[in-house]
């Protein structure tokens, strides 16, 4: 199968299924914008994406140059308030040259608003017949102002959206949550799988250091000084508001009565939401010092400060999927999370953790006051770690994107969500 996939960039982690497809038999190329093309030049074609050696051509375009984009000035002007600033025909025209030069079986948008919109539009107006899979991870279609999240919905781009999920082939949302928004938006029940995003790590690099959890607790606890016995949990996040890390802050003054030693490992960039809202609420509680910010992790540091808490919190005000409760389960850790984040489901369906309200204060503190205070709610939790999070396991979400990219699927994906 022959697989042109628009705009990998959107989520750091699609490159790895990019390799992964082609190291199961499948032609993989690749339409993808760049801004460093040189002054003159609008395309440029390679035979790899991201390694010389990936064996996946990609065609490269330079958004802002181009005969074509002075071409189709017109009704860009027309569409770039709700298109986001893009250049909607441009993007359609490029798109349709990718597909007329590689000629692939299925289409597939990683985004399903700056991509997926304009390859739908080429799709209604007749001139892409090929089979068009649009994955959506939240702020794509969401439309939360309150979290900072997602797309403003004027009458235009609602329309927009609209249309597009009219008139694509197979609609693949990676939760149940947004499963229903795509429904509130006229998308065709028949035409939605839900398929979450893959976890990035190699198995073998989880259950190593699921396998030394006990030395990097001891490790990294001496490093940032918390006691080995101190009950700890850890967020790991963009940190900006729609994560809802205020939200704990809000309720540490609780936990910390009721569990006096808790620790709080804060990992992630130093946002100025925390600024701005984390940090003053911990300064006025006097509760700073029982925080310790670990700033911006990377590779295999990830899954290891993830190992040494008791537990991970994920108190989000909205959000599509969240990987870091499955990569915090790829090494044993459970999670509390919200129900505003797409991941409850699988959090509630495993019973690897607990979901609450979001923005809930008062219900967050109680959950995780409760996974510490009773001595069998952690370790039952962490059992049930692996099943979860194998349930996002590379090769398994593959096997499931290859059944949706087929034109007549083998099996109904995730069907148990249609209920």
């Amino acid at each position: 199968m022959r697989i042109l996939y628009l705009h990998p960039n959107s989520w750091s982690g699609e490159y790895s299924m990019l390799v992964q497809l082609r190291s199961m038999g499948h032609e993989v190329c690749v339409l993808e914008e760049s801004r460093v093309l040189g002054k003159w030049t609008s395309r440029r074609t390679a035979d790899h994406f991201r390694d010389d050696n990936d064996g996946i051509p990609t065609l490269w375009y330079d958004p802002r140059r181009g005969v074509k984009r002075l071409l189709t000035w017109v009704p860009d002007r027309l569409f770039r308030s709700a298109f986001d600033g893009r250049n909607l025909v441009h993007r359609m025209w490029v798109i349709l040259e990718a597909v007329r030069r590689f000629n692939p079986d299925v289409v597939v948008c990683s985004d399903g608003f700056s991509y997926g919109i304009p390859a739908a539009l080429l799709k209604w107006i007749g001139l892409m017949p090929e089979r068009l899979l649009v994955s959506y991870i939240g702020g794509d279609i969401l439309d939360r102002p309150d979290a900072e999240l997602g797309r403003r919905r004027t009458r235009m781009t609602d329309w927009l959206i609209r249309k597009s999920v009219a008139n694509i082939d197979v609609l693949r949302p990676v939760s149940p949550m947004l499963r229903e928004v795509l429904l509130r938006d006229g998308a065709p029940a028949r035409k939605i799988r839900v398929c979450p995003s893959h976890l990035v790590v190699d198995s073998r690099v989880s259950d190593r250091i699921q396998a030394q959890r006990a030395a990097f607790r001891n490790a990294i606890r001496s490093l940032y000084r918390i006691a080995p016995e101190a009950p700890l949990v850890v967020t790991l996040s963009g940190n900006n508001k729609g994560k809802g890390v205020h939200i704990l802050a809000e309720a540490w003054p609780a936990i910390v009565a009721a569990l006096p030693n808790a620790r709080w490992l804060l990992c992630g960039p130093e946002h100025p939401w925390l600024n701005s809202s984390v940090w003053p609420l911990l300064d006025a509680a006097g509760l700073r010092q029982t925080v310790v910010a670990a700033g911006r992790l990377e590779g295999d540091a990830v899954f290891e400060h993830l190992a040494v808490a008791d537990l991970n919190v994920n108190p989000a005000l909205c959000e599509g999927l969240n990987m870091v409760a499955v990569e915090a389960a790829a090494v044993g850790t459970p999670t509390i999370t919200s129900d505003g984040a797409g991941i409850a489901y699988w959090v509630r369906s495993h019973k690897a953790g607990a979901v609450v309200a979001a923005a809930d204060v008062s219900a967050l503190a109680v959950a995780v006051i409760a996974a510490f205070s009773d001595p069998a709610l952690l370790p039952a939790w962490q059992t049930v770690c692996h099943a979860f999070s194998s349930d996002f396991f590379m090769v398994r979400i593959a096997g499931e994107l290859l059944e949706l990219c087929a034109a007549e699927p083998a099996i109904e994906i995730y069907e148990q969500f249609a209920g």
